[in-house]
C-alpha cells in the first residue's frame, strides 16, 4: 500500500472538469477545438487539470514552475501521443516524430541527421529556399487587382516545396499545379483521419473500413514515391554530392554505433520530415499574416527594417547574413509562436512517481505542457500576455525570460530538430514578402483557428498591394555574401619572428570602440610575444570558443545590456542549451570597461561573461579586470594588464623568454607615395555620406555657448525612428592638424604607403597610399589622453635624463603615481602631442606616433526630429569650446567643431543606431509622457512631440505630456522656444521651465519637478512614461531623486528606491544620458 506524505495531496484531487462514464471528458475536448477548449478549461480549473479518457487519467500543466520541472530530462521523457503512435502504424519504420526515445533506431538517426541542422548546414539551404520562395512572390505578382490569396493554402505549397527540395532534392512543383499534388492529398488525408483515431473510444476503429481503407492506399501511395526518390539518387551515382538529409541518410554512419540507415527508416523518416517539415512552417507564416493585417504600426516597422537590412531592389536576393540581421522580423515570428505555436503542445510522462504541484502523479503517467497557456502568463510576459506585442522578443527582455518560459518546438532531447530550418525558412519568406507587398484586410478577417496535427488560422483570404517603386516580376540573382552588411572580420595574426606560436584568441564587445581599441592593442602585443592571434567580436565567434591555448574577452555594458556586436553571444553563453565545456580548454582571462554612473548595472556584461565562461570549463588565470570612465581608466586597466600576461604565460607553461614584451620600435613602416585612399574607419561603421541641409545657431547673438541646428539629408535607403541616435564620424581640426605636421616636419601634401610589421594589427588603410591630410584628418583620434603605455614609449625615447625621469614618474602605479598621473595628464585632458610639445628631447619617429593613436571614434547624438516631418534628419549640437583644464590654451570638441564648420550642401558621413533601451514614445498615444531634458538634453523630446502633434493633426486623440526643460535664461539659450511653445498652444504638451541664471526665480530642473508634484503625480497615475535625457554626473541622479520625492518618500528611501526600480523594470522610467566622456 502507497501513503501520501501530509501535505502531498493524490492525483485523483486534482481539479478538472467533471467526466462521464466511459467517454471521460471527450465531450469538453471536441476534436475541432480541441487546444481551444484545453486553454478554456485551464483557465477555469488552474495550471494543473486533471482529464479522464477511456485509456486513463492525463494531467494538463501550464505554469512556468510545473513546465520547467517536466523539461528535466533526467526525470521524464517524452510521451508519443495516441495520433502520433496512429501515424507510425502506418509507417515502415518510425521517423524522429513519432519513435519513442529508447528506441535505438531513433538515436542512431538523430545522430545522422543532427549536423544538417548545423547554422553552416542552414547557409547551405539558402539557396533552395529562395528559389522556391521566389515562386511564390512571383505567383502573388502575377495576380490581378482584386483577386483573394489563399494565404493557408499557398504557404502549405511554399513550405512543402521548400522541405521537399533541400531535404531530398525532389520538387513538387506545386506553384505550377492548378490542384495539389497527389503527395499533398494523401498526406493530408492521413494526418485528419490519425487525429480522428486518437479520440475514438477503443474498440471503434475497427467500424471505419472506409476509412481504413483509404488510410492504407494512401500511406501505400506516399512510401511509393518516397522510394521512388531514393531509387532514383541511387541510380544517378552522385548520392555523395548533394548536400541534404536524403544523401545524409544513405550516406551516413553513426559515430557511437558504426551503423547506418536501413532503407525502411529512411522512407519513415522522409515521410516525417514531409509532415513536420511543413506543417508548422505554413501555419506559423499564416498566423503571421492574421496578424499583421490588424496591425499596421509593426508592418511599417518590420518593412523599415526589410528595407535596411535587404533593401529595396527586390531583384536582389538575401544573403545569409542579411536573414540573420532581420531582427524585428525574427521577434514577429517568436511572438506568433508564443501566442499560437503550430505545435502547442508536447508530452512527457515521468520515470518514478513524482510531486508536481502539490499532488503525487504516478510514474509513467501523461503530462502534457500546453504551451499556449504557459506563453500568456502575466507574470512572466507582463500585462499584455494576451496580446500580440513583438517587443516581447527585444534582446533586452529575452534575456531576462526564464528557463523554459519560452516553448515553440518542444523541450530537451526530443525538441525539434529543424527548428533553425524553420525559422530560417520563415524570416527569409517574411522579409521577401514584406520587401514587396502591403497586406490587404479587405474581407475583416476575424481569426478562428483550424486544429488538425498543428493550428492553422481558417479562412484567411487577404489582397495584396505591391510597394511603390517595387519592381516586380523577379529577377533571380544568386546570393552573395557581398550583399551581407558590412561586419569587421576576425583577423588572424602570425606571431612575430620564429616563436612558440601558442594560440590567443582575443575577442570584444564594443559600441564606441574602447573596449575594440584595448582588444587590438592586446592582440599586437600578443603577436609581439610570438602567439598565434585571432581577433574578433564576440557574435562572431558564438559556440566557437578555443579549445586551447588562451582567451582573453574586453566588453562594455550599456544600461546593462550587451554591445551590438556581443548580443549574440551572450544570449548563447547564457542558454541552457550551451554544452557545459563550451570554453574548456582554454585559459582565460576578461576584463570590462564601464562607467559608475551607471551604478546599478555597472560591469554587468563582463561579470556575466566572466562567471559564464568559468561555469562553461574555462581556466581563469587572473581577477576580471574593471575600467571606470569616471574615474581612473587608464590607471585600471593598466594595473590589470600588467598582471594578465604573467598570469597568462604561467598557466600555459610558457617560459619568460618565449614570450618576451614584444617588439620597442614602430609597428609600421611607411613608403611616401602620391595617391587617394579610401577610409577603412568610416567602412567599419557602415556610414554613408551624407548631406547637410540646414546648419543654425540656436542661441542668441552675443551668448557665451553656441549650440547648432542641423538638418541632414541621410543617405537613400536609410531610414531612422523616433528616439533613434545619429552617429557622426567626424575630421580633425584643421589646427591641430597642422601642429602635427610641424611638429614632425611633414608635407601636408604628402601621401603614405603604411604597412604592419610582423603580426600587427592597424586601424589605418594599409599598404596603399593614404593622403597624410586624409589619414590625420579621419583616421585617428588626435585629442584622446595619453596613456600610461604612451608615456612609456615617449620615456624610452626621451634623451634628456630629467625629462625621461619626469616622464616615468607618471608611469607608476603607487597611490602617488596614480594621483600625478590624475593632476597632471588625466584631469587637463594632456595629449600625447602636448606632451611632445612639453618634452622637446622625445626623439619620436612618426610611425610610432601614428601607431599610439586610436581610431576615430564616431560621436552620438540624440536625433531631435521625427520622421513624419520632412524627411530629414535634425540634430541638436552642442558646440565644445572652452578654457582647456589646468594648462593654457582652449579644447574645441572635435566633432562639435566638425558640425559647426560643416557647410550646407557639404558631406557628412553618418549612420543610425537603434538606442539599448526603448527610448522611444509609447506605442500608443494614449499613454502620457513625461519628459525631462537640460540643453541639448530635450533634442529627442523634439522628436517625440513632432510625432505626436503629427498623430492629432490625424485626428488620433493623443495623451497630456509634460516637458520639462531647463537652461540658463529664456533669452540666450532657450532652445527651440517657439517651436516649444506652439506645441504647448495645440495642446501637444505643458511645458515647464527651469532657467537657471534668472534672478528671480532660479532653479533647475529637478525643482520644477518638485514644483510641479501635483501634476506629475496625476500622470504618474495614469502610466506615464518618464523619459530623462542630459548628464549623467549632475542631472540625472537629481531628477531619480525628486521623483522619488513626488513618489512620497524622502529621495534616499528604500521604497522610493522600491518604486524607482519597478519603474524601470517596466521600461516606464528610461533615461538617454551621457558621462564627460561622451561630450565633444
Amino acid at each position: 500500500m502507497t501513503t501520501t506524505p501530509i501535505g502531498i495531496r493524490d492525483a485523483s484531487e486534482i481539479p478538472g472538469p467533471p467526466a462521464k462514464p466511459i467517454i471521460g471528458n471527450a465531450l469538453d475536448i471536441p476534436g475541432d477545438r480541441m487546444i481551444q477548449a484545453l486553454m478554456d478549461l485551464t483557465r477555469t480549473y488552474g495550471p494543473i487539470m486533471r482529464l479522464t479518457t477511456p485509456v486513463g487519467d492525463r494531467y494538463v500543466v501550464s505554469s512556468l514552475e510545473m513546465v520547467d520541472d517536466l523539461c528535466d530530462d533526467s526525470r521524464y521523457d517524452k510521451l508519443v501521443g495516441t495520433a502520433q503512435k496512429e501515424l507510425r502504424k502506418m509507417r515502415p519504420s518510425d521517423g524522429l516524430f513519432t519513435a519513442d526515445t529508447d528506441d535505438p533506431m531513433w538515436q542512431r538517426a538523430h545522430n545522422i541527421l543532427l549536423p544538417n541542422f548545423s547554422m553552416q548546414a542552414m547557409q547551405g539551404y539558402l539557396p533552395m529556399m529562395i528559389d522556391i520562395a521566389l515562386q511564390l512572390m512571383q505567383k502573388w505578382e502575377r495576380l490581378n487587382p482584386g483577386e483573394d490569396v489563399d494565404v493557408t493554402g499557398d504557404m502549405t505549397r511554399l513550405t512543402l516545396d521548400t522541405i521537399a527540395l533541400c531535404g531530398f532534392g525532389y520538387r513538387f512543383n506545386s506553384f505550377y499545379r492548378n490542384t495539389q499534388h497527389p503527395f499533398v492529398g494523401a498526406m493530408m488525408r492521413t494526418l485528419t483521419e490519425t487525429q480522428k483515431r486518437a479520440r475514438l473510444v477503443p474498440g471503434l476503429i475497427r467500424f471505419r473500413r472506409r476509412a481504413q481503407h483509404q488510410l492504407v492506399e494512401d500511406n501505400a501511395y506516399m512510401e511509393r514515391e518516397v522510394q521512388n526518390i531514393l531509387d532514383e539518387r541511387r541510380r544517378s551515382g552522385n548520392a555523395d554530392e548533394h548536400q541534404d538529409l536524403l544523401s545524409c541518410m544513405l550516406t551516413g554512419v553513426d559515430k557511437k554505433t558504426g551503423l547506418t540507415l536501413p532503407d525502411e527508416n529512411i522512407v519513415g523518416q522522409c515521410l516525417t520530415f514531409l509532415v513536420a517539415g511543413h506543417e508548422t512552417t505554413s501555419g506559423l507564416l499564416s498566423f503571421t499574416i492574421a496578424y499583421l493585417l490588424k496591425n499596421r504600426d509593426v508592418v511599417v516597422k518590420a518593412q523599415a527594417e526589410v528595407d535596411r537590412v535587404l533593401g529595396t531592389d527586390p531583384g536582389v536576393m538575401p544573403s545569409f547574413q542579411q536573414v540573420q540581421g532581420l531582427t524585428y522580423v525574427t521577434q514577429i515570428l517568436n511572438e506568433i509562436l508564443r501566442l499560437w505555436p503550430t505545435a502547442p503542445a508536447f508530452t512527457r510522462y515521468p520515470y518514478e512517481d513524482v510531486v508536481l504541484g502539490g499532488y503525487r502523479i504516478p510514474k509513467g503517467s501523461s503530462l502534457t505542457a500546453l504551451t499556449p497557456m504557459l506563453h500568456r502568463i502575466p507574470e512572466i510576459w507582463g500585462p499584455d500576455a494576451e496580446e500580440f506585442n513583438p517587443d516581447h522578443f527585444r534582446a533586452e527582455f529575452r534575456a531576462t525570460l526564464p528557463p523554459n518560459a519560452f516553448k515553440p518546438f518542444g523541450s530537451g532531447q526530443r525538441a525539434c530538430i529543424g527548428r533553425q530550418f524553420a525559422m530560417q525558412e520563415a524570416v527569409l519568406v517574411l522579409g521577401m514578402l514584406l520587401q514587396r507587398f502591403d497586406f490587404i484586410d479587405e474581407h475583416n478577417y476575424q481569426l478562428k483557428i483550424k486544429e488538425a496535427l498543428t493550428l492553422k488560422p481558417d479562412g484567411l483570404f487577404i489582397r495584396l498591394r505591391p510597394r511603390p517603386d517595387r519592381t516586380t516580376g523577379t529577377v533571380v540573382v544568386a546570393p552573395r555574401a557581398a550583399q551581407a552588411p558590412a561586419a569587421k572580420p576576425t583577423l588572424r595574426l602570425a606571431p612575430v619572428g620564429d616563436r612558440h606560436g601558442t594560440p590567443l584568441t582575443v575577442l570584444f564587445g564594443s559600441n564606441l570602440g574602447t573596449a575594440e581599441g584595448i582588444a587590438t592593442r592586446i592582440a599586437q602585443d600578443g603577436a609581439d610575444r610570438g602567439f598565434a592571434v585571432t581577433l574578433g567580436a564576440l557574435d562572431d565567434h558564438v559556440a566557437d570558443l578555443p579549445k586551447e591555448g588562451a582567451l582573453v574577452v574586453v566588453c562594455a555594458s550599456y544600461n546593462g545590456l550587451p554591445p551590438d556586436n556581443a548580443e549574440k553571444f551572450c544570449t548563447w553563453i547564457r542558454d541552457a542549451a550551451t554544452p557545459a565545456d563550451a570554453a574548456a580548454g582554454a585559459a582565460f582571462a576578461v576584463f570590462g570597461c564601464g562607467n559608475m554612473d551607471w551604478a546599478s548595472t555597472y560591469q554587468a556584461i563582463p561579470t556575466m561573461l566572466d562567471e559564464q565562461l568559468a561555469a562553461h570549463g574555462g581556466r581563469r588565470v587572473v581577477d576580471r579586470g574593471e575600467g571606470d570612465a569616471r574615474s581612473d581608466f587608464d590607471g585600471q586597466y593598466e594595473a590589470w594588464y600588467a598582471t594578465m600576461w604573467p598570469a597568462m604565460t604561467e598557466a600555459l607553461g610558457l617560459g619568460a623568454d618565449a614570450v618576451g614584451a614584444g617588439t620597442k620600435g614602430a609597428r609600421l613602416t611607411l613608403t611616401m607615395t602620391n595617391r587617394q585612399t579610401t577610409n577603412p574607419v568610416v567602412v567599419s561603421y557602415r556610414a554613408r555620406p551624407s548631406t547637410v541641409l540646414v546648419n543654425r545657431e540656436l542661441n542668441a547673438d552675443g551668448a557665451d555657448r553656441s549650440t547648432r541646428h542641423v538638418e541632414i539629408a541621410l543617405a537613400p535607403g536609410t531610414e531612422y525612428a523616433t528616439g533613434d541616435h545619429l552617429g557622426v564620424l567626424p575630421r580633425n581640426n584643421v589646427d591641430l592638424i597642422r601642429r602635427v605636421i610641424a611638429k614632425f616636419k611633414l608635407d601636408a601634401g604628402t601621401y603614405l604607403t603604411i604597412t604592419p610589421n610582423g603580426g600587427s594589427w592597424t586601424h589605418l588603410p594599409l599598404d596603399e597610399p593614404a593622403p597624410l591630410l586624409g589619414v590625420l584628418g579621419s583616421c585617428v583620434e588626435l585629442q584622446d589622453v595619453a596613456g600610461r603605455s604612451d608615456i612609456t614609449t615617449l620615456a624610452s625615447v626621451a634623451t634628456d635624463p630629467a625629462e625621461r625621469d619626469a616622464l616615468t614618474a607618471l608611469t607608476t602605479l603607487d597611490d602617488e603615481g596614480r594621483a600625478r598621473y590624475r593632476k597632471t595628464i588625466a584631469e587637463p585632458r594632456v595629449t600625447v602631442l602636448d606632451l611632445l610639445d612639453a618634452y622637446p628631447s622625445c626623439n619620436l619617429e612618426f610611425a610610432q606616433f601614428l601607431d599610439m593613436l586610436p581610431p576615430l571614434r564616431p560621436r552620438y547624438y540624440s536625433i531631435s526630429s521625427a520622421p513624419t516631418e520632412n524627411g530629414a534628419c535634425h540634430i541638436t549640437v552642442g558646440v565644445l569650446d572652452a578654457p582647456a583644464r589646468g594648462r593654457d590654451g582652449r579644447f574645441a570638441g572635435v566633432c562639435s567643431t566638425h558640425l559647426r564648420g560643416s557647410e550646407v550642401d557639404g558631406t557628412v558621413f553618418t549612420f543610425v543606431r537603434k538606442p539599448t533601451i526603448p527610448f522611444t514614445p509609447p506605442e500608443n498615444p494614449h499613454i502620457p509622457m513625461i519628459m525631462v531634458g537640460a540643453g541639448t538634453g530635450m533634442a529627442p523630446f523634439r522628436g517625440f512631440l513632432q510625432e505626436r502633434a503629427a498623430l492629432k493633426r490625424r485626428g488620433v486623440p493623443i495623451a497630456e505630456s509634460l516637458l520639462f526643460f531647463g537652461c540658463r535664461t529664456p533669452d540666450q539659450d532657450f532652445l527651440y522656444a517657439d517651436e516649444l511653445r506652439a506645441f504647448e498652444r495645440d495642446g501637444v504638451v505643458k511645458l515647464c521651465t527651469a532657467f537657471s541664471r534668472v534672478a528671480d526665480n532660479r532653479r533647475y530642473v529637478q525643482q520644477a519637478i518638485v514644483d510641479e508634484a501635483d501634476e506629475v503625480r496625476r500622470l504618474l497615475d495614469q502610466d506615464a512614461h518618464v523619459y530623462v535625457c542630459g548628464n549623467a554626473n549632475t542631472m540625472a541622479p537629481a531628477v531619480r531623486a525628486a521623483f522619488m520625492e513626488v513618489h512620497g518618500g524622502s529621495a534616499d528611501s528604500a521604497d522610493g528606491e522600491t518604486w524607482l526600480a519597478g519603474m524601470r523594470a517596466e521600461h516606464r522610467y528610461l533615461e538617454d544620458i551621457w558621462g564627460e566622456s561622451a561630450v565633444g
